[in-house]
């Protein structure tokens, strides 16, 4: 992993792990769902990896 994931991104990316949603994850966290797809690109682009599954993965095999 590059740069360290910020507070929000963390948050976002926990939620992300867990199977949400833009939208599901934008109403959680009180921000709107484009600044979510921001945060997941941002989130896809320090971990080296390019969708939802692969960061699972990814955050699964970092937790062992």
């Amino acid at each position: 992993m590059g740069q360290p994931l910020t507070r929000k991104q963390k948050q976002v990316c926990d939620l992300v792990t867990r199977g949400l949603g833009s939208k599901e994850i934008a109403a959680r966290l009180g921000i709107g769902p484009r600044t979510v797809e921001g945060h997941r690109l941002a989130i896809y682009r320090k971990m080296g990896v390019n969708n939802a599954v692969q960061l699972t993965r990814k955050t699964m095999e970092m937790a062992e």
